[in-house]
């Protein structure tokens, strides 16, 4: 391996775009007008049949996306108790035995869904694990959404009702609040962009959407704030993030420093991904963010990331146009995006290689190659 390239102490390093990024840190007569904190709004009129009562939501929305890309959502339409249970239910997972965990190993998942075994993450030897559960459906819970196809195979894996009892229902349970709420939020960011309140609707008839719940481990009470997860902005649509009462997320801004974004109890952390900054062409910004800190104690987090349907192309969105502008971003097509992110940087996962060997070209990887393996040619 070479040498790992000094870095400038006086710029910030991050990924986007799956690629390497940095920006100068800015101070004094350099520094911009920037946020320095992030915004809190009350959504407990989300689901108001009155349109005036929407847009205003809207307006507070689409500030804050193109100001920080970030924002916290007070009164969702999310039951407190589900969101508890998920907590509770996911701590006592992840406290399991690791035989109990191997036995739904993310590698016996066509997407790399189940237990993420522990690993270690950022600079500073951190240990992280997680769980994640996503599109499946072959799963009852999701036929409202869909039926698979003759010939899918399942997708999401579940420990035994004898191991976690109740651990498949409590997801489930916050799952399908969750998910309507998100593309509720969806129609609140086609208002906030000047569009008609359904016209991104198109774009999200069978989201991806996925829960990713991430464990750290405490650390020695005398350990020292640290880097925990790399500085990166999600590729995704919208994220909403749950944190237990363990701090951590900071969020960049245009000067380079990081913001602070605490948990509120009940509180999502919502933020934009490249997708939103691909169809907007740089409006709404994929912010930066990390995981830094202290931890002590147990840190969880759950966030949920949502992504259009599989089959959609993702490109500047030519009704946002001004006169004479001009597209930015290239064109990218979601179940492909998902597949590399998902799998092919997973080098010895057995998906990984069997992709890799039926179908070379990442370009022609699709989303449901993964449920409908028939699909790959042989």
């Amino acid at each position: 391996m070479g040498d790992v390239p000094e870095r400038d102490p006086n710029r910030v390093y991050y990924n986007s775009g799956g690629f390497q990024r940095s920006r100068p840190i800015l101070t004094g007569p350099d520094a911009k007008e920037t946020f320095e904190e992030i915004p809190i709004i009350d959504f407990s009129e989300v689901l108001s049949s009155t349109p005036n009562v929407r847009q205003r939501l809207a307006e507070q929305v689409g500030h804050a996306a193109r100001n920080v890309g970030f924002f916290y959502v007070e009164n969702a339409p999310v039951s407190h108790a589900k969101i508890d249970r998920a907590f509770e239910l996911l701590e006592s997972f992840f406290t399991q035995p690791e035989e109990i965990k191997k036995q739904i190993d993310c590698n016996k998942s066509n997407e790399a869904k189940g237990w993420q075994p522990q690993q270690t993450v950022g600079p500073n030897g951190v240990l992280r694990e997680s769980y994640s559960m996503g599109n499946d459906y072959t799963e009852p819970e999701q036929h409202h959404i869909s039926i698979a196809p003759h010939g899918s195979v399942s997708l999401n894996q579940w420990p035994s009702e004898h191991t976690v009892p109740g651990f498949r229902k409590a997801m489930y349970d916050y799952y399908l609040e969750i998910y309507p709420f998100a593309k509720t939020l969806i129609q609140i960011f086609a208002l906030a962009l000047g569009l008609d309140e359904t016209a991104l609707d198109q774009y999200f008839q069978k989201p991806l959407a996925d829960i990713t719940a991430q464990y750290y481990p405490a650390q020695a009470p005398d350990s020292k704030p640290v880097e925990l997860l790399f500085p990166h902005a999600d590729f995704g649509v919208i994220t909403l993030l749950l944190q237990n009462e363990v701090p951590g997320l900071e969020v960049l801004n245009a000067n380079g420093i990081w913001i602070p974004a605490p948990p509120m109890p009940y509180a999502f952390v919502v933020n934009t991904g490249n997708y939103v900054e691909a169809w907007t062409n740089g409006r709404w910004p994929a912010t930066v963010h990390r995981v830094f800190g202290k931890i002590d104690r147990p840190r969880f987090s759950l966030p949920f990331f949502v992504s259009p349907s599989p089959d959609v192309v993702v490109k500047p969105l030519q009704e946002l146009f001004e006169h004479g502008e001009k597209p930015k971003y290239e064109e990218r097509n979601v179940g492909q995006r998902q597949v590399k992110g998902q799998i092919g940087s997973r080098q010895d996962h057995p998906m990984t290689k069997m992709l890799r060997k039926l179908v070379p070209k990442e370009e022609d990887w699709r989303w449901e190659m993964l449920s409908q393996p028939h699909l790959l040619p042989l």
